[in-house]
């Protein structure tokens, strides 16, 4: 089963309500450390630890695919069914959890996506992408974890959190980079890396619960590609957060929390 850590919510009012949280991926459950707080004042939160990360413990023996991943999130989940579950979900956290709303067995009453994709459309360039996947996990395997998060940090994809974040935020989630094992996060990403994400993108006008989607204003590729959802998703909604970049509850956590909190609270009311 995967890792998880569960706090209940300090609200009455809310009492049957819980929010899921899936990280991204060289990343863990602290990743969302400084939201519980004041998340917890308003619903129950539950992190989960993915397959090769934080203090995940899935057999190296098993393929981490993403049915894999769905059949383990249902046995975390079986034990949190009495309440009503949204989950959220970053990044490769966000490609769970979409695959996870369409093909979990607990049933979900809304999803949160921050910056993620429904996967690679067209065969060529997912071709392309699993050759990405397979090159980053050989950096991990060879030249190990340092090395491979340098680069990380310097790709355009993280550039506005130099502007965005304090330098002890970004030492913090450096240090949670740094603290990952590189031979899993190799595996994770032969696994289910983008690259062999299935092409969800047929099957979101299947989406029945509502869904809020979450992106940074200065994150181009994923603002173009939550506008295109937007408009096949039947119960959707976008917000694109000013000035933030790919890591929006880092970047503008205060912002987040408002955003996850507001959707929230319009599902209690629609029940």
């Amino acid at each position: 089963m995967l890792n998880y850590n569960f706090y209940e919510s300090k609200s009455k009012e809310h009492s049957n309500q819980l929010l899921v949280m899936l990280h991204g991926f060289i990343s863990d459950a602290s990743t969302f450390d400084k939201h519980i707080e004041h998340l917890a004042k308003h619903t129950s939160v539950l992190t989960i630890e993915l397959p090769g990360h934080g203090a995940d413990q899935s057999l190296d023996t098993e393929t981490w695919d993403f049915a894999f991943i769905q059949q383990q999130l249902d046995e975390v989940l079986q034990t949190f069914r009495k309440y009503d579950i949204t989950m959220h979900g970053y990044s490769m956290g966000g490609r769970t959890a979409l695959y996870y709303a369409l093909h979990g067995k607990i049933k979900l009453e809304g999803l949160i996506l921050e910056s993620a994709s429904p996967g690679i459309q067209d065969n060529a360039s997912r071709s392309e992408r699993i050759q990405v996947d397979e090159a980053r996990a050989k950096v991990l395997e060879i030249a190990g974890i340092e090395v491979f998060v340098n680069d990380w940090e310097k790709l355009p994809l993280f550039a506005s959190q130099s502007e965005m974040m304090s330098e002890d935020e970004r030492q913090r989630i450096r240090e949670m980079r740094l603290a990952q094992n590189p031979q899993r996060l190799a595996k994770a990403l032969r696994d289910y890396g983008t690259g062999n994400m299935p092409n969800l993108w047929p099957e979101l006008n299947e989406l029945s619960i509502p869904v809020c989607i979450i992106v940074g204003e200065r994150d181009e590729k994923f603002v173009n590609i939550a506008e295109k959802m937007e408009d096949v998703i039947p119960h959707c909604e976008v917000h694109i957060v000013s000035q933030a970049g790919h890591t929006v509850h880092v970047e503008d956590a205060k912002q987040f929390d408002i955003i996850v909190i507001g959707f929230l609270n319009k599902e209690e009311q629609n029940d």
